[in-house]
């Protein structure tokens, strides 16, 4: 019985983590701190669902390739990040901007690619990973002290 509480343990402990994840990778704090490199607009050409338990965390997430005029009056060809851009936007204009220079995605020169309306947040991502992390920890401690409650009370009992 023992066993079984610290693997509901572990599992609600992961479960609690994987979602601190997803409000890490939600509001990408890395991109917060990247200055924008240039802006353009894109025409969705294809998607790729993730889901409903990604490396990107829980619930279905959106991969999209689009074709890019950007300002510069470079023509490319890019991979949004996560969730940036969805099936919805195909045959629309949708304005983007590139963050950062040194994160390379889709080959040379083409930095991440984020929606110009999205405004990354390093706070609420930290704070996300954080929040996730310490509601799996107690809900993992729950689960441990219930089991430890139960066995001194059999305990006392006999």
């Amino acid at each position: 019985m023992k066993w079984v509480a610290g693997m509901f343990a572990l599992v609600v402990l992961g479960c609690g983590v994987l979602l601190g994840l997803t409000g890490f990778t939600r509001f990408d704090p890395s991109a917060g701190t990247k200055a924008v490199t240039d802006s353009g607009v894109a025409r969705v050409t294809g998607c790729t669902s993730h889901g409903p338990v990604s490396r990107y965390g829980f619930g279905t997430w959106w991969t999209c390739q689009a074709d890019v005029v950007w300002e510069s009056g470079a023509r490319t060809r890019v991979t949004a990040e996560p969730d940036q851009l969805t099936p919805s936007d195909e045959d629309t204009d949708v304005r983007v901007v590139q963050r950062g220079e040194n994160k390379i995605r889709n080959g040379s020169g083409n930095s991440p690619v984020y929606r110009a309306v999205y405004e990354p947040s390093v706070v609420l991502g930290i704070g996300s990973l954080l929040g996730g992390m310490g509601i799996g920890g107690i809900g993992a401690l729950a689960v441990l002290g219930t089991v430890a409650s139960r066995r001194k009370k059999a305990q006392e009992r006999d």
